[in-house]
């Protein structure tokens, strides 16, 4: 057997489709000027790396290492655990791993891989179950290895 097709390493460095949702309902958005929520055959999407990917964790070290550099040595503030903060860290995490979006359009223009931070500011964490901002989908889609590898199974 050629254990190749397991390489979830090199596949996360590819990216992946990560179709998105309604914050509120979690139902799939479209390009659908009639209703977001109507399959016209044009999902929105976010092209992702995924976790596993050497330039994401290339990149996730360098933004620990600023960290550690930038760190006083005071304890840290209490405002740092807040949802805000929280959010504001995984924005940081997810930018980079974005390559660009499908059918997903900023006004009138197509959003690009520099939109990343604009989408993922349009909501925030809630911490509401059934509830998922623009930046937990792409964080949860980045994290789950088999959006890159896929059913490697020949059944």
């Amino acid at each position: 057997m050629d254990f190749n097709q397991f390489d979830s390493v090199s596949a996360a460095e590819k990216g992946a489709d990560c179709h998105l949702k309604h914050p509120a309902t979690l139902k799939p958005l479209f390009d659908n000027p009639d209703d977001p929520t109507v399959d016209n055959g044009k999902p929105c999407l976010a092209v992702v790396l995924g976790a596993e990917a050497p330039s994401v964790r290339a990149a996730s070290r360098a933004r620990q290492k600023a960290r550690a550099e930038a760190d006083d040595g005071d304890e840290k503030a209490d405002d740092e655990n807040t949802l805000e903060a929280v959010h504001e860290r995984m924005v940081e995490a997810m930018v980079p791993r974005v390559l660009g979006f499908k059918n997903v359009r900023k006004g009138k223009a197509p959003a690009t891989k520099a939109d990343a931070a604009w989408l993922f500011g349009l909501n925030r964490m809630n911490a509401q179950e059934g509830e998922m901002s623009f930046a937990e989908q792409v964080a949860a889609f980045s994290a789950k290895r088999g959006n890159y590898l896929g059913n490697a199974s020949a059944d």
